[in-house]
This record gives C-alpha cells, sequence and structure tokens, in this order.
C-alpha cells in the first residue's frame, strides 16, 4: 500500500470513529456522490466493469443510509427519506443499465443537497451556527 493511501484510510477510519450519527450520514453522502461521479466516468470511457463497481458502491451506501435511519422515532420525516433512498435505488439501477450518466449526476445532486441538511443539522447540534436546519434530533439510532 501507497503511504498516502494508508494515511488516508487512516484519516477516514478516524473521521468515521469520531463521527456523531448526523456527521456520519454526511460522511456516507459524500460517498454516495464520489461513487456516483465516478460511475459515470467509468460510462464516459465505456469502462462497464468499473462502471457497474461504483455503481454497485453507490447503491450500497444508499442501503446503508436507510439502515441507519431511526425508524421507530423519526416520524413522517423519516418516512419521507426511505422514500427518496428507493427512488435514488431505482435511479442508479435504470442510469446503469442505461449507461446515462447525467441520471447519475442527478442523484449525486440530490445527494449533495441532502448531505448540506445533515451538515447543518450537525452544526446546530453543536451550536456552531444559529438559524434553521433540518430537525433531525431523532432521525438517526
Amino acid at each position: 500500500m501507497q503511504p498516502y493511501a494508508k494515511a488516508s484510510g487512516q484519516y477516514l477510519a478516524q473521521r468515521v470513529l469520531g463521527a456523531s450519527p448526523q456527521q456520519l450520514m454526511a460522511l456516507l453522502l459524500e460517498g454516495g456522490q464520489r461513487f456516483l461521479a465516478q460511475a459515470a466516468q467509468a460510462i464516459g470511457r465505456r469502462d462497464i466493469a468499473a462502471k457497474a463497481q461504483f455503481a454497485n458502491k453507490a447503491l450500497a451506501v444508499v442501503e446503508e443510509l436507510t439502515l441507519r435511519l431511526n425508524h421507530e422515532e423519526g416520524g413522517e420525516l423519516v418516512g419521507n427519506l426511505v422514500r427518496i433512498h428507493d427512488w435514488w435505488t431505482r435511479e442508479i439501477l435504470a442510469a446503469s443499465a442505461a449507461k446515462d450518466p447525467a441520471r447519475l449526476d442527478r442523484v449525486g445532486r440530490q445527494m449533495g443537497e441532502l448531505r448540506q441538511a445533515w451538515e447543518q443539522a450537525e452544526l446546530k447540534r453543536t451550536g456552531a451556527q444559529d438559524g434553521p436546519a433540518l430537525q433531525v434530533r431523532d432521525l438517526v439510532g
């Protein structure tokens, strides 16, 4: 393993281990965005194996996002997030089959918007920022 890759992996492990539930959701979404971008790039290169690999990683992220939601206490907002995650799954599968990078990019942009909401929720939770934010106190378990 290259020194940079080893250091990068250790840094990521520390970020994950020290993350709050809100930060973990943002980190997952960040990874999902990265995998979708890599899948779209693979489509452009006509690298079908890489496209499938990165699309599958993005699908695993979406599944993990859904599993991390607090379904007992999250109420209507969790239900809405589950529906979004279901749509993302269908869209990633369809875009991958059709080799349509624009559809993957659209899901990636939506993940970015939701990631910003989780980041704002973390800032509000820690008192780092005043103002409105997504109310996620009971959304993740």
